[in-house]
């Protein structure tokens, strides 16, 4: 595998993709990415940010991990106050950490926006994760997940559990959506599947991945 450091991530990850013609294949985190791994006729090439780059932009976080103040921070902060700024994630999408000091790196709790309605620049991908749980606050944001059927709208108060490495993917949003994930660890991998199509033929709600269900809860209208 090469390695490539670069000041700009998204300006060389947009050289290598439109440019050179290699493909996507992992960011790491998705909330502010700081790899990325794409290929091309075999060859692997790994992009990697700057400190320098990573020092200027990317959230920091303490080795802190008292759960009082944990569940202290669970309330959404005012935005841009002090380590809760907003950065730019994958897919065109807005996070900001609820949880600061992420447990040590053991949890994220990330508040997501989806700032443009319409359809979202998002593809087949699944996360390298022990546990994950994503519910939405606010608009409506259309997703399709592997094996449970046709693709549905989150809407306000919805909620679902993402086993570990199902396939799943955004498709279309309301300007301003905004959800609220919850992920362990903190960081984790996100790799594209260039193979899969959404929704799948098959229908089974009771498929385990690496042993755990999808769940999805609709709120009472």
């Amino acid at each position: 595998m090469r390695r490539v450091k670069c000041n700009n991530l998204e300006e060389a990850v947009d050289e290598f993709v439109n440019n050179l013609g290699y493909r996507l294949d992992m960011i790491i985190p998705a909330d502010s990415p700081r790899e990325v791994q794409l290929s091309k006729n075999g060859e692997t090439v790994r992009l990697v940010s700057e400190p320098a780059a990573v020092a200027s932009g990317l959230p920091q976080h303490s080795a802190s991990s008292d759960p009082k103040e944990f569940l202290g921070q669970l309330q959404p902060p005012p935005i841009g106050a002090g380590s809760y700024r907003w950065t730019a994630g994958r897919a065109g999408m807005m996070y900001r950490d609820l949880m600061p000091d992420r447990m040590g790196g053991k949890m994220a709790v990330s508040h997501i926006r989806l700032t443009e309605g319409g359809e979202v620049p998002d593809y087949v991908h699944y996360h390298k994760i022990e546990f994950q749980m994503i519910r939405c606050i606010k608009g409506r944001i259309k997703v399709v997940y592997e094996d449970q059927g046709e693709p549905f709208w989150l809407e306000p108060g919805d909620w679902v559990i993402q086993p570990p490495e199902i396939r799943h993917r955004v498709l279309e949003c309301e300007a301003g959506s905004e959800v609220i994930e919850v992920s362990m660890p903190a960081e984790h991998e996100t790799w594209v599947d260039h193979e899969m199509t959404l929704p799948t033929t098959a229908l089974r709600p009771d498929r385990e991945f690496n042993g755990q269900r999808f769940v999805r809860f609709i709120a009472p209208k």
